[in-house]
């Protein structure tokens, strides 16, 4: 069996490791991968542009040259450009030379992940206009911040990238303005936790500017120099050294035309991670699956599904029953002193997707009261009726995503609030009280 798989970060290569050790050598393996690195964690980016991490290698779990050692080969610079699947075979071009050949396959997978949406005016080249998908442009990023003469960084788009990155702008000590289309940052997360974030930033220095769009880059000389913003009717120009794009990312997809899609570009896959196409799978950021708790197609781009999602692809590749995987939605992150993270349902979904449901906050002790002061938010999502726990959003300081881990546990289990509420869980004065946050979140929701 001949498996050609394209994409070789975090669902690729999860899937390639997870067939290689299925069959060994019984299993042909070909990955093709259109960057320079494989295998890296894309999330810990912003941290190695701040320089808590400080080589881009650290960030590689194993290169390619590692991963052929153990008969995975990987052919780098070398881009899937068209798939036929009538006759299953890859067109690939060898970025390096320009060659282009073509390969056959008996089984494809897709993890060729997503890429940053070139909107105008980003759709030009300009010698200081950046954007944040793999190791290469982390290190641009990072050099481009050692320049004194860079004191003006404009960051577009509001999500968990953009705002990872104001941050270790701010390490540098650069002036930051994060520009959003949306009336909030962090879209999908609650709008008290979201609040709470802009509040923390604009704490430590950044300029946040919602219900904004760029609507025009200033140049001299192949150089941004300004930034024209937009607010309604009105326009404002603000200085800007250096700009980077992070609104948004489309899943890459268009080598596949005839595979069936979400509106966005992502292909549809099914909890085998099978496409509409026989023999043919996708994962990662380039997919979208159905959440665990609404039945709806749900995109959830993270490297946490990405790895699991390849690793069941691997399984069924290698004629094994994967382990379940329930999508529910779970990301967190920390933005200078405070944490925050959302798991299943936030209000505003449940509330589109037309759910009776109820919604509880609390703000507690992260600790026993007379071991730390600080203090945490929970709010939890529930079916009125049935009174199953739907989401939780936990933000503050102190032990805050782990009280989320508990509701995603509670949510995979199908766990009611009075369930949760009565929770064995570990109890010391520096971890919580005696009844901890979430128990007594989960207990006071009537």
């Amino acid at each position: 069996m001949k498996v050609i798989i394209i994409g070789g970060v975090a669902a690729g290569m999860s899937a390639a490791s997870k067939l290689k050790r299925r069959l060994g050598d019984q299993a042909e393996i070909m990955v093709y991968e259109k960057g320079g690195d494989v295998s890296y964690g894309a999330c810990g980016i912003p941290f190695y542009i701040s320089d808590h991490i400080k080589q881009g290698q650290e960030l590689i779990a194993r290169t390619a040259e590692e991963f052929a050692q153990n008969g995975i080969p990987i052919k780098t610079y070398h881009e899937v450009t068209a798939v036929d699947t009538d006759s299953k075979t890859v067109t690939v071009k060898n970025l390096r030379t320009g060659e282009e050949f073509t390969d056959t396959y008996d089984k494809l997978v897709i993890g060729s992940g997503a890429s940053v949406r070139h909107f105008p005016p980003f759709d030009q080249p300009y010698d200081n206009l950046f954007e944040v998908r793999d190791v290469a442009d982390g290190t641009r990023v990072k050099q481009a911040l050692l320049d004194d003469a860079v004191k003006h960084v404009v960051i577009v788009g509001a999500g968990f990238i953009g705002l990872e990155v104001s941050e270790a702008c701010r390490h540098y000590g650069k002036e930051v303005t994060v520009v959003e289309l949306a009336p909030q940052i962090l879209a999908a997360f609650e709008p008290e936790a979201s609040q709470a974030l802009r509040d923390e930033l604009e704490r430590n220095g950044v300029t946040v500017l919602t219900d904004t769009a760029v609507s025009r880059l200033i140049a001299e000389g192949g150089k941004i120099v300004k930034a024209v913003l937009k607010q309604g009717e009105k326009e404002t120009e603000i200085p800007a050294d250096m700009v980077i794009n992070s609104a948004g990312i489309a899943p890459a997809t268009a080598f596949i035309p005839n595979v069936e899609k979400a509106r966005n570009g992502a292909i549809y896959v099914n909890e085998r991670m099978e496409t509409s196409i026989p023999d043919v799978y996708a994962a990662g950021d380039c997919s979208i699956m159905k959440s665990a708790i609404t039945g709806q197609y749900s995109y959830a781009p993270l490297g946490t599904n990405a790895n699991k999602q390849g690793r069941i692809i691997g399984d069924i590749l290698g004629g094994a029953t994967p382990n379940p995987f329930k999508l529910i939605g779970s990301s967190a992150l920390r933005l200078f002193g405070l944490d925050a993270a959302k798991v299943g349902l936030s209000e505003r979904d449940a509330k589109a997707n037309g759910l009776d449901y109820k919604a509880h906050t609390i703000t507690g002790n992260s600790y026993a009261s007379y071991y730390g002061k600080e203090k945490l938010n929970i709010k939890v999502i529930y079916d009125a009726k049935t009174r199953v726990i739907l989401g939780a959003s936990t933000w503050g300081q102190g032990i805050v995503v782990p009280r989320a881990n508990y509701y995603a546990i509670a949510i995979y289990s199908g766990l009611t609030v009075d369930e949760m509420g009565f929770m064995d869980l570990c109890y010391s004065p520096p971890f919580s009280g005696v009844w901890d946050a979430a128990l007594i979140a989960s207990n006071s929701a009537k």
